[in-house]
């Protein structure tokens, strides 16, 4: 059977759209006011940061921004964000990822209504804390269970008593 080429009827036209990669992340003041608010270590686990961003260690949307990104404004305020090592396969990125429920016990992930600025979060560095949208941490009341006791019980209380870390 012969073929015979396709063409076609009309030209294409140019639209004059350009296409462009947007950037959905922060910018660089607020990485870097993330940085030293959580003392340039991941602030789940208190390890140190390797030197790739994106693979060593990587900035954490505590409310994530969902598959085709979102309007709220403080989705990437200081509030919302974590310097956590890993890349959400592995390391503490990871294991906030892979253990969600833990996650949302410690402030590490949060549901879609919350304000992350009105959220106590367990830091690394700075216990438990408010983290404002200016970059800073302020000091916050662990949270109590039903039976007036400190509450970390979870997958990270599991692991810190095996020293699994």
């Amino acid at each position: 059977m012969r073929r015979t080429e396709l063409r076609r009827k009309s030209p294409m036209r140019r639209t004059g759209i350009k296409s462009r990669l947007v950037s959905t992340g922060p910018d660089t003041a607020t990485v870097d006011a993330v940085l030293e608010r959580d003392g340039h270590m991941c602030a789940v686990g208190g390890h140190p940061l390797g030197p790739v961003r994106g693979v060593d260690w990587s900035i954490h949307h505590r409310r994530p921004r969902g598959m085709g990104g979102t309007s709220a404004p403080d989705v990437n305020l200081p509030s919302n964000l974590l310097t956590v090592c890993g890349n959400g396969v592995e390391g503490c990125h990871g294991l906030i990822e892979a253990h969600r429920a833990a996650a949302y016990e410690r402030g590490w992930l949060l549901r879609g209504g919350d304000v992350p600025s009105q959220v106590p979060i367990l830091h690394a560095l700075h216990n438990w804390c408010y983290l404002t949208d200016d970059g800073l941490a302020l000091m916050a009341p662990p949270p109590i269970n039903r039976d007036g006791d400190l509450d970390f019980g979870g997958y990270w209380a599991d692991q810190e008593a095996s020293d699994a870390y």
